[in-house]
């Protein structure tokens, strides 16, 4: 995202990333047919990009803030069907990276023409996807419209204090439930809120960008990692569904190996991360991004 709240007019800033980000998906909902995948994934990174910025001024907005984050769900989820087959087939050749001895063999180069045609299949079948597109951009453009009668009230660092708080205190909150349980829904609801963090420190950089950026770097390798073991979990799913889409019992066995390992790598390393980044108290984080403020500011 290269939008940045610079410390100044703090609402200001917010209204004006806030058009910025809706512009951006709409352009990228707008490319060519040739184009769309791309651009249908870059609209749903906007939407989220969004959604976190709504979440750092969650508190003065009040109820603007539930009815303009669930548009933004739901437009995202409108547009989740294009881009799940073709998420699987990455995610299918990440592993053929780490694992590509295993994944030169024929039988494993079949399955993956088998993806392959599957995820064309399910962008072909989109029928009304021209019409959907179209509904989300109207949307998108309303939402726009509304921008300035956000009830945005507060000045400097504190109209973000809360959001950040509270975005990072429920990172920490999901982090301590992972540790407890890593399933499949609690590893992606702390991912959520890990790159709800990533995203506002992004957004926060100008207050002291070298700092800032050393943490941005971590929580965007913290959330790779948990976003590679999500598109895997997905994976095990659709193995253990439809194993006839992978192969016979010897590749599928094979797979599930291979999946399992690589699970259990990024699970280890996404929890190594997450005790760093998540060590400190959020109102001592808070203190020190307001400190951060303040001195950009005089």
């Amino acid at each position: 995202m290269g939008y940045r709240l610079r410390p100044g007019d703090s609402a200001a800033e917010v209204r004006k990333v806030a058009r910025q980000g809706i512009d951006k998906a709409i352009e990228a909902l707008s490319v060519p047919p040739a184009e769309r995948a791309e651009g249908v994934h870059q609209a749903r990174k906007r939407f989220k990009e969004l959604r976190a910025l709504l979440r750092l001024v969650r508190k003065p907005l009040g109820g603007t803030f539930k009815r303009e984050n669930r548009r933004l769900r739901d437009l995202g989820r409108a547009l989740a069907e294009s881009r799940d087959a073709a998420a699987m087939l990455e995610s299918w050749d990440l592993l053929a990276q780490r694992f590509a001895e295993r994944f030169a063999d024929p039988d494993f180069s079949a399955a993956r023409q088998r993806l392959q045609a599957r995820a064309e299949t399910n962008e072909g079948a989109t029928a009304d996807l021209e019409g959907r597109l179209a509904e989300v951009i109207e949307a998108l453009r309303t939402a726009r419209g509304g921008i300035d009668r956000w009830p945005l009230r507060g000045e400097g660092f504190d109209l973000l204090a809360a959001g950040v708080e509270r975005t990072y205190a429920d990172g920490c909150a999901e982090l301590a439930k992972v540790r407890l349980a890593p399933s499949d829904e609690q590893l992606h609801e702390w991912r959520k809120r890990v790159k709800d963090h990533w995203y506002q420190t992004r957004l926060l950089a100008p207050a002291w960008p070298t700092l800032m950026q050393v943490r941005s770097d971590s929580l965007k390798r913290l959330a790779d990692r948990l976003g590679d073991d999500h598109d895997l979990a997905m994976m095990q799913q659709l193995l253990h569904a439809e194993p006839s889409l992978f192969g016979d019992r010897g590749v599928c066995e094979q797979l599930g190996q291979a999946i399992a390992e690589r699970r259990s790598e990024l699970q280890r390393e996404a929890l190594a991360l997450g005790e760093t980044l998540y060590r400190e108290a959020p109102n001592d984080l808070v203190a020190r991004w307001r400190r951060y403020w303040d001195a950009a500011e005089s």
